[in-house]
């Protein structure tokens, strides 16, 4: 198959739009131990939007992803003393130690719903020729495309491709062969290709 392009850049920043920087972050993230009740509510205020739209790349549902995104700021919370932010930017730091949280929690979430995940061999996929997403398309479009993909597919796609992670590790995460992960992905690809040409006809008028 062709080499393609998808528009996508890695770790998610395409789809992460943050606000100006509350002055008090700094002080919160400088303090040690637990957080009080008003720094709980600065920090879910500051960083509520960007988990929600992490969230949703998993969960189709956007109840479901608001309680993915809540039970990830309990977690934070809970562990905020243990968090230990590497480098001058203390703040980049702790945002994506609360992304990999929520990642980690909607997998959880998923992994009840799903329990066994759909196999799927590499004899199986179909060739579709390479499409080059427009760079134009809005994060609406992306997430409308991502959201018409299988369950498995969506995950790996967002592990991989948006988050950052390798194979091994999305094998790890999920309990699956690093093949398998492989396998998923490109699935992913040809999945949004055929969706792309579906709802954009193969091009983007912006």
């Amino acid at each position: 198959m062709g080499d393609y392009d998808f528009g996508f850049k890695q770790t998610g920043q395409l789809l992460y739009v943050d606000g100006r920087e509350d002055e008090r972050l700094a002080d919160i993230l400088s303090g040690q131990g637990n957080l009080t009740a008003q720094q709980e509510e600065q920090l879910y205020r500051l960083y509520w939007g960007k988990l929600m739209g992490v969230a949703k790349r998993y969960m189709v549902d956007r109840e479901t992803a608001r309680e993915v995104v809540n039970d990830s700021f309990v977690k934070a919370f809970d562990r905020f003393s243990g968090f230990r932010g590497e480098g001058p930017d203390k703040s980049t730091a702790f945002s994506a130690w609360l992304v990999r949280i929520t990642v980690n929690t909607a997998i959880d979430r998923l992994r009840v719903q799903r329990t066994v995940p759909e196999t799927t061999s590499l004899d199986q996929l179909e060739n579709h020729p390479a499409v080059k997403m427009d760079d134009g398309l809005q994060v609406n479009d992306i997430l409308r495309l991502l959201e018409g993909l299988p369950v498995m597919h969506r995950i790996v796609f967002n592990l991989y491709e948006l988050e950052g992670y390798r194979h091994d590790e999305i094998a790890e995460l999920l309990q699956i062969p690093a093949s398998s992960s492989r396998v998923y992905l490109t699935k992913a690809k040809q999945g949004l290709r055929a969706l792309y040409i579906k709802y954009f006809g193969g091009r983007h008028d912006g």
